[in-house]
């Protein structure tokens, strides 16, 4: 026997001290089951990923002239009650140009009627009637439009610099011209852009940025090379200066051939620890078509598919608004017990988006919603066999076990709580554990005769699940 051993012998509170050192710090915070982080041995489970509920609404639609091309690139976000929007559209008569962009705005009290305010902010046809904020903006050779503008809040910032936005920008002194710009406003409706490039690369889709709290940085992903198109990261203290993208993330030989990924629409899931999720949109090259998929990751860094091949909203049916193009608008939001995402849709395939195909009405690119239960974007799931599956050593801080759970009319869950070798905690069994049935978001865990749990907490323990029909989306410690 080593020293080691001998004195974790001679010393259990040394053995329990590594035992607590090797264990998940969940604290009281709310944990996602978006891949097997949680799961450290199972029998008949399954990662499943939740394909978003389309409303086939057409919730922003081409109607002003500045529009009659095409809608684009698209971002919502919540601030202060109301929901607001920021998207690219297209004229005719400007198409295809250094100034045929304009970069507009619309707001919604429910996020399901938007408006586009008249913003009297640019003179469009020798009228400000219009939600036009710009068409161009910077100053000298870094004045040109905007292209695949990811817009997001910064908590950080003081107030003059509370909104950002990535995007494509054009730097008429550099060679190549194109690079990552950067944008920053107080309101959201007046914005200035940063002098400079603020990363060396640039790609023909959509950016995305946030300000990441867990590493006290900014965070800038976009299209890079790859197995084909693929996604870059760069972090960043300061949002003026990114080192060039590193990949992160692509396809492989396990995906359809000639497939790709367009465009990231990543960002920090706000509602529950370590979860960060990204929309690329998938481009098959033979069907010419793109669909949503969803990629999860603990760190930003490195990304897995939950379900691969799973479309997370899938083409509609030939004919539909939705049917040959979609990708994913950048930010959700939380209403109620919901998510709401918001994705654009065309008929048009890819290599068919050309002006005078997306000049005919039917063919327009059209913004709408879809919705997910709250955190339900993956699941555990058991089907008619009963399965099980335990965690990982974790630590927690609270007294109850809450969970978001669905189960059908005869399935159930039930869960039991062991010590740090992996033995049933008496009275805490899953035989003890009261059948959890329904749909629930959040319920607490009860066992028959003692569901408090704060003599177990700030001590390792590992969760044990036993399900039948069911998908087990989150759980969550509670003071």
């Amino acid at each position: 026997m080593n020293l080691v051993a001998l004195l974790l012998v001679m010393h259990p509170i040394g053995l329990a001290a590594e035992k607590a050192a090797e264990a998940i710090d969940v604290a009281d915070r709310k944990q996602l089951f978006i891949d097997t982080l949680f799961i450290e041995s199972s029998e008949t489970i399954t990662l499943r990923v939740h394909p978003s509920d389309k409303t086939n609404e057409r919730t922003l639609v081409s109607d002003r002239p500045w529009e009659d091309a095409t809608l684009n690139w698209f971002n919502v976000l919540e601030d202060s009650g109301k929901y607001r929007m920021w998207y690219e559209c297209y004229d005719v008569e400007g198409w295809p140009t250094t100034d045929d962009t304009s970069f507009c705005y619309a707001e919604s009290t429910d996020g399901i009627a938007w408006s586009k305010p008249p913003l009297g902010l640019f003179s469009y046809h020798e009228s400000t009637d219009n939600n036009i904020l710009f068409r161009q903006i910077g100053d000298g050779a870094a004045r040109s439009r905007v292209h695949g503008a990811g817009v997001f809040l910064d908590p950080s910032a003081p107030p003059d610099a509370r909104y950002k936005a990535v995007s494509q920008g054009i730097f008429s002194e550099l060679d190549p011209p194109h690079r990552v710009a950067g944008m920053q406003s107080p309101d959201g409706f007046h914005w200035a852009r940063v002098p400079r490039p603020i990363c060396d690369v640039f790609a023909d889709s959509q950016y995305s940025g946030f300000w990441d709290d867990a590493i006290g940085q900014y965070v800038l992903f976009g299209r890079v090379a790859g197995r084909g198109r693929s996604i870059g990261r760069s972090a960043s203290a300061s949002f003026d200066r990114f080192e060039p993208l590193s990949l992160v993330f692509q396809t492989d030989e396990q995906d359809v051939p000639d497939t790709d990924l367009y465009n990231p629409a990543a960002l920090k899931y706000a509602y529950a620890d370590r979860v960060y999720l990204m929309f690329p949109s998938m481009y098959n090259h033979v069907a010419d078509t793109l669909d949503i998929h969803i990629a999860v990751s603990r760190d930003g860094i490195h990304w897995s598919w939950p379900e691969r091949g799973r479309p997370f909203i899938a083409l509609g049916a030939a004919g539909s608004f939705d049917s040959g193009s979609l990708y994913m608008g950048q930010g959700l939001l939380r209403v109620g017990d919901e998510i709401w995402q918001y994705y654009s849709g065309s008929p048009l395939k890819h290599n068919e988006a050309e002006l005078d195909a997306l000049a005919i009405p039917e063919n327009k690119r059209v913004f709408s919603r879809a919705v997910n239960r709250l955190d339900g974007f993956v699941s555990a799931e058991a089907g008619e066999m009963e399965g099980r599956f335990v965690t990982p050593l974790l630590i927690f801080t609270g007294r109850s076990l809450h969970l978001n759970v669905k189960t059908s009319p005869g399935g159930d869950v039930r869960v039991g709580i062991l010590d740090s070798e992996g033995q049933t905690i008496d009275g805490h069994g899953t035989q003890d554990c009261e059948a959890i049935t329904g749909d629930h978001v959040d319920i607490p865990v009860a066992w028959k005769n003692a569901s408090d749990l704060a003599k177990f907490a700030v001590q390792p323990v590992k969760l044990e699940f036993l399900m039948k029909d069911a998908n087990l989306f989150a759980f969550q410690f509670r003071p």
